[in-house]
């Protein structure tokens, strides 16, 4: 079955042809503010690398966030009307997972994801094995304090990249992903949502919505 995988959560984007037992096929853009111009082109090329049609598609997977409002509303519709027009599912995976799980696949101790939002807001994540605990909405000093005596913790994500130097100085036995860990693959986008899918099936999924994560920070 091919999936296709779509990732708009950040400034980086992406779209991810994907099959269990095939080639795959992956291309990323810049997006900034430009998701809905690079987005539909991105999806066409990809299509056009692996010569698959749309109505070849056996699911669509997109990154629910949490991440950009626009970013993820421009996703999760492309998504859901290829999903209509395509007769396939479609199915959604949060952003902690997609970046945790793929670290946890190597990292031998526990994985955290931080998820920066806006000025010094990150939304915080604990993987434990196949889960991937509810975001926490906390400031950066706040979370790198949590951190500040642990030796087997490896931070992914956009908020590792920006805070990697408050956590060098106050949690040094605290490892940061680097780049690399920054932002979710669409590859590893369509490959959980072909696992979940697979787990689950249609009739135990839930709607596909944006995962806004709310809280306020006194």
């Amino acid at each position: 079955m091919w999936v296709l995988g779509i990732e708009t959560a950040g400034e980086r984007g992406g779209v991810a042809l994907w099959r269990e037992d095939g080639p795959s096929y992956e291309a990323a853009f810049r997006a900034g503010r430009a998701h809905v111009e690079l987005l539909a082109p991105c999806v066409d090329a990809v299509l056009r690398l692996g010569d698959v049609a749309p109505c070849e598609l056996g699911l669509v997977s997109v990154d629910v966030g949490p991440g950009s409002f626009t970013g993820l509303r421009i996703g999760l519709a492309f998504a859901h009307g290829l999903a209509r027009t395509s007769g396939v599912p479609v199915i959604g995976v949060r952003q902690a997972e997609v970046l945790g799980f793929a670290a946890a696949r190597w990292w031998p101790g526990r994985v955290a994801v931080w998820i920066h939002d806006r000025d010094d807001v990150l939304y915080a994540s604990w993987i434990s094995g196949r889960r991937a605990g509810a975001e926490a909405v906390l400031r950066a000093e706040e979370a790198v304090a949590k951190l500040h005596d642990r030796s087997d913790v490896l931070v992914v994500g956009t908020g590792a990249v920006r805070y990697a130097a408050e956590l060098a100085e106050r949690a040094p036995g605290v490892r940061p992903g680097g780049t690399k860990w920054e932002h979710p693959e669409a590859l590893e986008v369509a490959r959980l949502g072909h696992a979940r899918w697979r787990a689950g099936g249609a009739e135990k999924q839930e709607p596909v919505e944006p995962w806004y994560v709310q809280g306020p920070i006194d």
